[in-house]
């Protein structure tokens, strides 16, 4: 499959200095975890680039919610791509046609079985600039309450871990978040929180 290249640059940039899409192949459509592209392009400078590897994930929520008491929940669970337990934010695909912060509040309430009566909205990143591989729309929680018990429907086993704001600042000043969502949104949420 072959789509028709693009002919109008992205926002913010003009057609002298964004690479031109001369076409486009599916590769895979693993849909809805994952479709590979394979595009030829044209550089600004003219050179022609052949099978530059596009990997479209779809967007996803990701939580740092802090309870009254100070602790935030983390998710625990076996990843296979790195072959081990991550501990993770709470986190999750959008529906189709869902609102980020809907899907923020159905993940948290999932994953932990939490609902927070206060929502930040912290921003949203690309996890990969030249490949694409998904949208993070980030968020902090607060006023976090237990409501209900957790039902991630996740593969795999699933435990929710409580950490202290304290030994959650140790543990990504010190670089050990090993997830980049997970990571990025304890940043930007430590952020926010100091300067409270």
């Amino acid at each position: 499959m072959v789509k028709p290249a693009s002919k109008e640059p992205p926002a913010g940039t003009s057609a002298i200095d964004h690479w031109q899409i001369l076409g486009e192949r599916l590769l895979a459509d693993r849909s809805p975890h994952a479709m590979l592209y394979d595009q030829d392009l044209r550089l600004p400078d003219g050179e022609v680039l052949t099978n530059f590897l596009r990997v479209e994930l779809p967007p996803f929520v990701i939580v740092f919610a802090v309870m009254d008491n100070g602790q935030v929940p983390f998710v625990r669970q076996y990843r296979q791509a790195v072959r081990a337990y991550t501990l993770e934010l709470p986190a999750g695909h959008l529906e189709d046609g869902e609102d980020p912060l809907e899907a923020a509040q159905r993940e948290l309430r999932e994953e932990t079985g939490l609902e927070a009566s206060s929502w930040r909205y912290l921003g949203h990143y690309i996890m990969d600039a030249n490949r694409h591989c998904g949208w993070a729309y980030t968020y902090l929680a607060r006023g976090v309450e237990q409501v209900t018990a957790p039902d991630a429907g996740d593969l795999g086993e699933v435990t929710v871990q409580f950490l202290s704001l304290d030994a959650v600042r140790q543990i990504w000043s010190n670089g050990e978040m090993i997830v980049a969502p997970t990571a990025l949104c304890t940043g930007l949420a430590l952020n926010v929180l100091a300067g409270s």
